[in-house]
């Protein structure tokens, strides 16, 4: 909002830009069940326009999970099969990443029958129950609107929906003209409108694009590991070159969405065990394009042009406009040399990690041959140790969350087949 860098705006489309490029059946679903649970919410008449928000971009979020799990087959048959899987995985992420802490236990059990919530110490139960039919109805209204009615009052009657959940809706219903404006495609820009009139704290916006590129990067260990390093190094550099707090802040921002176009690239190229061969680089080279379809004309373009911009060359010879010297700044020439160095220091399925002597030459003979930003280099080769001492500190500290998330996942899974064996049962 007017004079902020990233806007609360910014970061709903963003992540709506995000699930289109996983899905677009993963953007309808999330969008249309965001929807939904926002105006359930709303007509309980008990939540800030604050709350509200950050309900309806859990809601949105609700199937993030799939990124790890996977979505083949479309989104009604993983709303079918295996529906833990993803709600744990979205639960972790937004648990332990985002800033929405207890809240994720309504993406936790949103898949569990009503009829099953008395078993849960919850104090989110409640708007479980919102999310829960919000969700259905998302998925049923695919098939029509009346068909759409008739399943959910079946379900609701089979104890698996709540009835002050479907109370809630035929009120918002009537207030609201909620399907009528689902329909008409209203519903977009109602949303939009919702995140313009909101500001979400500087934290807040931060940890929920930590949460995202998280989730994104989860599927492959080294990918987890290069964006953090990216960032690191990129901020560590732009210290130490003094730049201006702003464009720290772009820094910050660039680098950690460089690679969020990574979400279009296939696992069995981001964790090919070998070199990849020229047409699975070509699909690799591809994120950048996605990263820069992704944000722009959403982000500051400063951060675009960062983000976007972390392959050319000051030569001509980097990708993907093989662009030079005079059309990179300063920030754009940073990220170029933070993304080398991570890929050296980083280690791969195919490779370990270059040893310090082999990664300085490697990065003074590229500046040298100007490719990259010798004054960047300079700054690198100058505190090399003082920035790997940072960086090995914030890899710990993600490896652990790496590993917890990993370690916690396993823990409630098994906690969760015994829901299977109640509903069985009940």
């Amino acid at each position: 909002m007017g004079s902020e860098l990233v806007s609360t705006k910014d970061i709903y489309n963003v992540v709506r830009r995000t699930l289109e490029v996983m899905d677009a059946q993963i953007l309808w679903h999330g969008e249309i069940t965001g929807y939904l649970f926002y105006n359930i919410l709303k007509a309980e008449g008990i939540y800030t326009e604050r709350d509200l928000a950050e309900y309806t971009l859990i809601g949105m979020l609700h199937d993030l999970g799939m990124i790890k799990t996977g979505y083949e087959g479309g989104i009604i048959q993983c709303e079918r099969t295996n529906i833990w899987a993803h709600s744990i995985y979205g639960y972790l992420f937004l648990k332990n990443l985002s800033p929405v802490d207890d809240k994720a236990e309504i993406v936790l059990y949103h898949h569990l029958p009503y009829k099953l919530h008395s078993q849960i110490k919850s104090r989110y139960m409640k708007v479980t129950e919102y999310l829960t039919l919000a969700d259905k109805m998302a998925v049923f209204l695919r098939m029509g609107e009346d068909k759409a009615e008739q399943s959910i009052y079946m379900r609701q009657a089979q104890g698996e929906l709540s009835a002050k959940a479907l109370e809630l809706f035929q009120i918002a219903q009537t207030r609201f003209d909620v399907l009528r404006k689902l329909k008409t495609h209203e519903y977009q820009k109602e949303l939009e409108a919702l995140f313009d009139r909101i500001s979400f704290t500087e934290r807040q916006k931060r940890s929920f694009l930590d949460m995202l590129i998280y989730a994104i990067d989860f599927r492959s260990q080294p990918t987890v590991i290069h964006t953090m390093s990216t960032r690191t190094f990129a901020l560590e550099l732009g210290r130490l070159m003094r730049v201006p707090a702003v464009d720290l802040q772009i820094l910050y921002y660039g680098s950690l969405l460089h690679d969020i176009g990574k979400i279009a690239i296939p696992i069995s190229i981001l964790e090919a065990p070998r070199r990849l061969t020229e047409e699975e680089m070509r699909v690799m080279q591809g994120h950048v394009v996605m990263t820069d379809k992704i944000l722009r004309g959403v982000m500051d373009e400063r951060i675009v042009n960062v983000a976007a911009k972390h392959h050319e060359k000051l030569d001509g010879s980097g990708y993907p406009e093989g662009i030079g010297a005079s059309d990179l700044s300063m920030l754009e020439r940073t990220i170029a040399v933070a993304d080398i160095l991570s890929a050296l220091y980083g280690k791969r399925s195919y490779k370990e990690a270059f040893p310090p002597e082999k990664i300085k030459e490697i990065l003074l003979e590229d500046a040298n041959q100007g490719k990259i930003c010798i004054k960047v280099v300079q700054a690198a080769l100058g505190h090399y140790d003082e920035i790997i001492r940072t960086y090995e500190k914030q890899r710990d500290v993600t490896m652990e969350r790496y590993m917890e998330i990993v370690n916690q996942y396993d823990n409630i899974y098994e906690r969760f087949k015994e829901f299977d064996q109640a509903e069985m049962t009940a």
